[in-house]
């Protein structure tokens, strides 16, 4: 068996799957297979997979990434899973570096950089080298600190596959936006060891054109679809530290009624306010439940006055 599983959801990525697929197959390191799923595309894509034999192809009509990853994890034989996506770059000796790492761990996490296609800037997203720790108190640790790449972003880590299965962890069905932020929440709630190393081992690409920039609505509502099942999931947890998750739902709620036209429900209202640990986050649900447009207006005075 591999040691690990590399997991790539393809969707008309003939402009940049090769570039992702030779970083994978130029690796130091050979214990692993490479999983493509082919989203329905209906460009060039299928073309590009057929030059590369030694790839486990999945062909399924568009149903999103989530879909996709699952469909991946399916297949997957390897004792680790990393996810790429089709636009994004392993280094040379990522496996490599990786591998010697791996003690039986749920989860490891490493660092990333990040390439500007417009400008051609690289810039570093830093890590924190951590002693293994339980999920939940990596995810209480790190969280809410600010960082270039979202702390959610699945593929910069790698998770033991034994652990996905033994803990049903899958993406939700056919959601399109925000499905990493529900996955990791959830791998860190059950995972039991982590840690982190500092070596770079991925590059992300950011491009105008990229999904997590998209201002669809359709995408911003599968966003609030993610942030309901987090509060329907933790708000009746018992037993767990959720001073971190409850500023993280109020902020997703704070960020939703500050889109104009957005509104909650008498039901949400209430999740709302039971999430609303701080006297910031306290202060603008009561500002919000007078008015969302006061929320907007309050919240453009204050952007303005701390530029």
């Amino acid at each position: 068996m591999p040691l690990f599983s590399i997991i790539i959801p393809a969707y008309n990525a003939e402009g940049y799957l090769q570039r992702c697929l030779d970083s994978i197959f130029c690796q130091t390191f050979s214990s692993y297979e490479v999983i493509c799923i082919n989203d329905g595309s209906t460009d060039g894509t299928a073309n590009i997979l057929e030059q590369y034999p030694q790839v486990k192809v999945i062909s399924q009509d568009n149903h999103g990434m989530a879909t996709a990853r699952n469909r991946g994890l399916e297949m997957a034989q390897g004792d680790y899973i990393m996810f790429v996506d089709s636009d994004d770059r392993l280094y040379p000796n990522a496996l490599g570096i990786l591998a010697p790492q791996l003690s039986g761990e749920d989860i490891i996490g490493f660092g990333t950089h990040i390439y500007n296609e417009n400008t051609g800037i690289l810039t570093d997203n830093p890590i924190r080298p951590t002693a293994a720790m339980t999920g939940w108190d990596y995810f209480n640790h790190e969280r809410l600190i600010p960082r270039p790449v979202h702390f959610v972003c699945i593929w910069q880590r790698a998770y033991r596959r034994g652990f996905l299965e033994e803990n049903n962890l899958r993406f939700v069905d056919g959601l399109r936006r925000a499905e990493d932020d529900l996955f990791s929440t959830m791998a860190f709630l059950y995972a039991k060891s982590v840690k982190t190393i500092i070596d770079c081992l991925y590059i992300y690409h950011v491009r105008a054109t990229s999904i997590t920039r998209s201002s669809d609505p359709k995408l911003n509502a599968n966003s609030w679809r993610a942030q309901q099942i987090l509060a329907d999931t933790f708000i009746p947890m018992q037993c767990i530290d959720k001073r971190v998750i409850y500023q993280v739902l109020a902020s997703n709620y704070i960020n939703h009624l500050s889109k104009k036209g957005n509104t909650l429900t008498p039901t949400e209202w209430g999740l709302f306010r039971q999430v609303c640990v701080t006297p910031r986050h306290r202060r603008l649900y009561s500002i919000a439940h007078i008015s969302p447009a006061l929320l907007r207006l309050y919240s453009f005075i204050a952007g303005t006055f701390h530029r």
